[in-house]
């Protein structure tokens, strides 16, 4: 009789404990935003799970303790060139990019591009391959992590994240938020016919600025190979692809 009433204590704690378990994937407290000090990022918020993940950060309690869900990590805000400027027809607009839970490195992980245009601001779901380490931001502050230039009817907007996500994703206009683009990778041919499009406007002033004075050696190499040097003189051909498939097509 004991035993049996063991057994079905024991049973019940199994089966409260796993419940317990179970339900904490799925119980959240209000919502957390990116704390960037920019009003693009105020649009931004996403669950709290205090015991969703539940995962440890490596620093002490007191400078780190559990990694926050969400977390984010955000880039500083850049202006368009003004061929993109035109397209949107705001001289204000401005972009960043917004990693969501990208220690997790699991579903719950999220590369953002967030667009200021005419007091709106818009959120764009940038895709990328999950569970393979993808992270758009190192270290914030740092610029961000893409580039935009005209295509065609829209935006074709550069990226270089550290992982295997570098390509261009198409942005179409008008803008609108909760779209999700999808990336065209830099080794595909479909990638090289939208870069191809850079030679229309690689030589405009604010183009070329961008791309030669970021101090990111990826998309010099990129301006380098789908226009020209950006100091003028002239290289090798096989110099200029050996530094594109350094940035470009290694992961």
């Amino acid at each position: 009789m004991r035993s049996a009433k063991r057994a079905t204590t024991l049973a019940g704690v199994i089966v409260l404990g796993l419940g317990v378990i179970f339900g904490t994937q799925f119980f959240w407290w209000g919502y957390r935003s990116p704390q960037c000090g920019e009003k693009l990022c105020d649009t931004v918020n996403r669950k709290h799970f205090p015991f969703r993940h539940w995962q440890w950060s490596g620093i002490l309690f007191l400078e780190g303790g559990f990694i926050p869900d969400p977390h984010y990590l955000w880039s500083e805000t850049l202006t368009f060139s003004d061929p993109s400027t035109s397209l949107l027809s705001a001289k204000d607009s401005r972009y960043a990019i917004v990693d969501v839970n990208p220690f997790f490195d699991d579903s719950t992980s999220e590369i953002l591009l967030l667009i200021q245009s005419q007091e709106s601001t818009f959120e764009y779901s940038l895709a990328f391959p999950k569970h393979k380490g993808v992270q758009a931001i190192l270290a914030t502050p740092m610029p961000p992590p893409a580039m935009v230039f005209p295509y065609k009817h829209g935006l074709a907007v550069l990226t270089n994240f550290f992982g295997p996500a570098k390509g261009i994703y198409i942005l179409p206009l008008p803008l609108r938020s909760g779209a999700a683009l999808e990336l065209i990778p830099a080794n595909s041919a479909e990638f090289a016919v939208v870069a191809g499009a850079f030679r229309s406007v690689g030589q405009e002033r604010t183009t070329k600025d961008q791309f030669c004075e970021s101090r990111r050696k990826e998309f010099i190499a990129f301006y380098e190979k789908y226009y020209g040097a950006c100091d003028g003189k002239s290289r090798m051909v096989s110099q200029v692809d050996n530094e594109f498939a350094r940035f470009w097509l290694q992961d």
